[in-house]
């Protein structure tokens, strides 16, 4: 008896038959060939019911993670988050690309679900192997042909890994009706052994006449409508979608509209990080020449070291003392910690709507003002938006030096959060398709700031480049810089010689 849920079970248990009584585990390439040139139907049946399991354990995966994520937090924890995958499902059908993404950016990265959809560099995960040869094999671009068979060997075999090793994830699990709603039921280990139960509403749906699950497909009809097919017969039922969908986007979706700067709010980190800033007089002078200077040509300036050396102090208080009435110069920031809401896409999010807090965006320009009102799902379409943003920008009056600055602190952070996106991204431009076309630059008056730490991020080697010594790598304290923190005390050389040493990178 299959330890999967149904309907998973139903599909994997038949491609594994067919698997076996075409004994494919151990055939060659002859084998293969015969079966394309005597019984290709059957390998066809084989190859139809390996996509139908792999794409409904993705699909569910996707929704099991994603109803999950929906439950962890409050809307506005959510919101930004969350705002990437909702605009999607609404805007348009959910292609497997889509559900895959959807998996990735909900799960765990230290869960057995995070593997599935996991990368090495160079290569596609075992979920973005399945959806690449799912789409070239639906679409015609691999066929049943002689000519195609090392490429439908390779993906026989990869969707028999998917059932083989995605598949299990579901073992012991349930997906069951309770009070009218579909629910996914796993056991949690431990001294008491109980079952975790996710609602899965509105994604898997009661049929309204077989009570069996259906998942959602779409909006359709100017998303009036909401399609969900049927995981067991494929039979596609419709409902209006606002009577189902609208409940879970609408609070988040309010939640981005007016102050919802607030779900990053850093105003405690940089407050605890300015009372530790001190012995960094140097560097921030440095700093702030740069920043003032509108004639330079190098835009850029990374900042790194090893952990704990006062990046985030030192970002902390570029980002306080440049706001203040001596400048009053607008300091977009984001302070990167851990979590998948720390991502470049959702970081370019908070941007824009700080910004639009600042006052710093055109909004008398009607075609911006309009894009602000409804900001793109889409990664490359945020930051075309963003760039068409900065190109435009409204300096007041009381910006008299007429400058910008955009700060991230903890890229690495923002890597481990999703390490698909690059700081590199936000500095290309992008066509219809989200292919890059070129480079895109800002004005001298805008000053990028960016910290990591040595040898975890890979900074990228863009152009306009600012080398400062004092900050790449940022050291420890030197015994001057600790002096003069630390004349108030009176302290000895010896007190002073310790904390240097203790400073230093090893």
């Amino acid at each position: 008896m299959s330890k999967l849920p149904k309907p998973i079970s139903n599909y994997v248990d038949r491609f594994h038959q067919q698997f076996k009584a075409l004994s494919l585990s151990s055939a060659s390439i002859e084998d293969y060939e015969d079966l394309i040139n005597n019984n290709a139907s059957r390998l066809n049946n084989l190859l139809m019911s390996g996509l139908g399991a792999c794409t409904l354990i993705l699909r569910l995966g996707a929704v099991i993670n994603l109803a999950k994520k929906l439950e962890e937090g409050s809307d506005q924890e959510d919101a930004l988050l969350m705002k990437q995958i909702i605009d999607n499902l609404r805007e348009v059908l959910p292609s497997d690309t889509n559900w895959k993404t959807i998996w990735k950016i909900t799960c765990n990265t230290d869960s057995d679900w995070y593997k599935c959809v996991e990368s090495e560099k160079g290569k596609q995960s075992l979920m973005e192997a399945f959806v690449t040869f799912r789409n070239k094999y639906v679409h015609g671009i691999i066929a049943l042909r002689i000519n195609h068979l090392k490429k439908l060997i390779s993906g026989i075999k990869i969707l028999n890994r998917v059932c083989e090793e995605v598949g299990p994830l579901f073992e012991n699990t349930k997906i069951e009706i309770i009070d009218g709603k579909y629910y996914f039921s796993e056991p949690i280990s431990g001294l008491f052994s109980k079952q975790n139960k996710t609602n899965l509403y509105p994604f898997v749906q009661v049929g309204s006449k077989d009570g069996l699950p259906y998942i959602f497909q779409g909006l359709y009809d100017n998303k009036k409508t909401a399609e969900l097919i049927s995981t067991f017969y494929g039979d596609v039922h419709e409902q209006e979608a606002n009577s189902h969908y609208q409940t879970v986007f609408d609070p988040m979706l309010k939640s981005l509209k007016g102050g919802a700067g607030r779900v990053f709010n850093h105003q405690d980190i940089i407050e605890y990080y300015t009372e530790c800033f001190v012995g960094r007089e140097k560097e921030y002078d440095a700093i702030t020449k740069w920043v003032l200077d509108k004639t330079a040509s190098e835009k850029i300036l990374p900042i790194f070291s090893q952990a704990g050396m006062g990046k985030g102090a030192l970002a902390a208080n570029i980002v306080s003392s440049m706001s203040d009435k001596e400048f009053n110069i607008p300091v977009l920031h984001h302070f990167c910690g851990s979590g998948m809401a720390n991502n470049l896409h959702a970081v370019l999010y908070h941007f824009i709507l700080q910004g639009k807090r600042m006052q710093i965006w055109n909004l008398e320009n009607s075609e911006i003002a309009s894009k602000l009102e409804r900001l793109p799902s889409k990664y490359h379409e945020l930051i075309n938006l963003f760039h068409e943003l900065i190109d435009n920008l409204v300096i007041t009056r009381k910006n008299t030096n007429q400058c910008v600055v955009i700060l991230i602190d903890g890229l690495d952070e923002a890597s481990v959060a999703y390490s698909e996106y690059h700081i590199k991204d936000y500095f290309s431009k992008y066509d219809e398709e989200g292919e890059v076309i070129g480079t895109w630059e800002s004005a001298t008056n805008i000053k990028w700031i960016f910290t990591y730490r040595q040898g975890v991020y890979n900074f990228p080697d863009l152009t306009n480049i600012f080398n400062l010594d004092l900050v790449q790598p940022l050291n420890g304290l030197s015994v001057d810089s600790i002096e003069s923190a630390l004349s108030l005390f009176n302290p000895t050389s010896e007190f002073i010689d310790t904390i240097a040493e203790r400073g230093k990178i090893t």
